[in-house]
């Protein structure tokens, strides 16, 4: 099932289109990372699917119901979190949930259920102008989740925590899926976005330039760590073939060459190596990271 699909959406303001022909959808339980430089268009895309900007054409629908032609039934089925969380920081914890609960048209139970959610405790007696960023995020998740949705909408919620708190909302954020709640979330923090994601969506200058499951296999390059018995010698020959290296340690913590081989070329340039009598002791492939995905495709569409 389709929580959020989305077609075709272009938007431009003033002589600048921000978003040129943008289109993906987030699958029921799952989680979907979504990437992009400042200024890529993920901002506006979001904006767009939860109604608070309109788009010049192009179609988002939540569960079935269009934002524009059934906005009220498409905002029960989101909770959403855009740039901070919002916050009415001369109020209470407890206050802040009041008011969702108001707007969402809740009962008490639930409110209570959220309270408890939130594990801020008595601190939701406090003003959450005095709150940590923790719990503000603690207290935000509690509010958008107030009404029960099926779809989540969260612009970068990892800003501005600790590792303990980061850790805490990855963790939250899985549990949330396996409970059937959907998850379209931003974020800069990509070793996060790796272990979170069950797909990876990347916008670049307002085009999707990727829209599947992580995986190294779509790179050009396989990297390895090489140990050969002269790295120093080994270093020349890569030099003249012009592949980058660094000096490295391999699983067995000995010293190695991390070297960037296009792909399919392996053995062309065992061969080369071998030729200048250099003998290779081991040859490990390294998995490849998002962040090297991200910088890759960054590459590849500098020219949109």
């Amino acid at each position: 099932m389709k929580v959020l699909q989305i077609e075709n959406l272009s938007k431009s303001f003033g002589d600048k289109k921000v978003l040129k022909d943008v289109s993906f959808d987030v699958n029921n339980s799952e989680i979907v990372g979504f990437l992009g430089k400042n200024g890529a268009g993920k901002s506006t895309t979001m904006k767009i699917i939860c109604g608070l900007l309109s788009a010049d054409s192009g179609r988002v629908e939540i569960c079935g119901h269009d934002i524009k032609r059934d906005r009220v039934e498409a905002l029960k089925s989101m909770g959403v979190s855009i740039e901070a969380p919002a916050l009415y920081d001369n109020l209470t914890g407890r206050e802040n949930l009041k008011l969702m609960a108001n707007w969402r048209s809740v009962d008490d139970k639930r409110v209570k259920e959220m309270e408890e959610y939130s594990r801020l405790g008595h601190n939701l007696n406090r003003l959450v102008k005095g709150y940590s960023m923790g719990m503000k995020m603690r207290l935000m998740l509690a509010m958008v989740l107030m009404a029960k949705p099926k779809l989540l909408i969260l612009d970068e919620p990892m800003n501005g925590l600790d590792p303990d708190g980061v850790f805490e909302l990855r963790e939250e954020m899985k549990k949330l899926k396996d409970d059937g709640c959907s998850i379209l979330f931003s974020s800069h923090q990509l070793a996060e976005v790796e272990k979170i994601s069950d797909r990876i969506v990347m916008i670049e200058n307002g085009q999707v330039v990727y829209n599947d499951k992580f995986s190294d296999n779509i790179l050009s390059e396989d990297t390895y760590n090489i140990v050969t018995d002269d790295l120093e010698k080994t270093k020349k020959v890569l030099e003249k073939l012009n592949i980058s290296y660094r000096d490295s340690y391999n699983r067995n913590d000995e010293k190695c060459l991390n070297v960037n081989i296009p792909k399919g070329s392996l053995d062309t340039y065992i061969e080369n190596i071998k030729k200048e009598n250099i003998a290779i002791n081991d040859i490990d492939r390294v998995h490849k990271t998002l962040e090297e995905l991200y910088k890759e495709l960054r590459k590849e569409t500098a020219s949109l």
